[in-house]
């Protein structure tokens, strides 16, 4: 007696390999899959880089803001500023500057980090020029009228620099400080989100704001 074998059932396993063949994909569509994920990647990745230096940007004006009134409150314990060539140690160090505000009285809680600075240094001197970690800070001596980057700051900012006692800078988008870019440049997003320039702010009190 013959096996009942339908038509149907014979044909299954060749149904199988033709499905198996129409899932996958070939070289062409791959590659165009491919192409799409660069095309959204070029995309998104410069928008995510250009997100993260205007948090940074936003950062710096944010802490320059609170130095700027740790400076302020150091002024009404002590009825002067912190004056740079004052400090007993040597203040080509850069966190060495700001370690009255630290201590005894702890005006602001650490020693400052600019967001567009080294982490990797152990210190930043004002010396060496490639980078600094911390934000560079220059405080005028009591009947002094200025120091000659003060002096700079007050004329980048439109301010008289005999009425400057204090200004303060971050690297800025460029990563380099002031001193490497051959003298004290005022950054301006409106040159380019990454061009040449300090981020300044300059006292006392809110003397000329935050510049950017």
């Amino acid at each position: 007696m013959r096996p009942l074998i339908s038509y149907e059932v014979a044909q299954f396993p060749e149904d199988i390999l033709v499905r198996r063949s129409r899932t996958g994909f070939t070289l062409i569509e791959l590659l165009i899959v491919v192409a799409i994920i660069g095309i959204l990647a070029a995309i998104a990745v410069p928008n995510f880089m250009n997100a993260r230096i205007r948090a940074k940007i936003s950062r710096v004006q944010a802490d320059q803001k609170q130095y700027a009134q740790a400076l302020e409150l150091y002024f009404l314990d002590n009825g002067a500023y912190p004056w740079t060539d004052a400090l007993p140690y040597d203040n080509t160090i850069l966190e060495n500057r700001w370690v009255p505000l630290t201590t005894p009285v702890a005006y602001m809680n650490a020693v400052p980090q600019d967001p567009f600075g080294d982490p990797t240094k152990k210190v930043s001197t004002s010396t060496v020029y490639e980078t600094y970690r911390t934000y560079d800070s220059w405080i005028a001596k009591p009947g002094m009228s200025h120091f000659g980057w003060l002096e700079r700051v007050g004329e980048f900012i439109g301010v008289d620099p005999k009425q400057l006692r204090y200004a303060f800078a971050s690297q800025g988008p460029d990563l380099k400080p002031w001193a490497e870019t051959g003298g004290a440049l005022l950054y301006d997003a409106s040159n380019g989100l990454v061009s040449l320039g300090d981020i300044y702010r300059a006292g006392p009190g809110q003397m000329g704001g935050v510049y950017k």
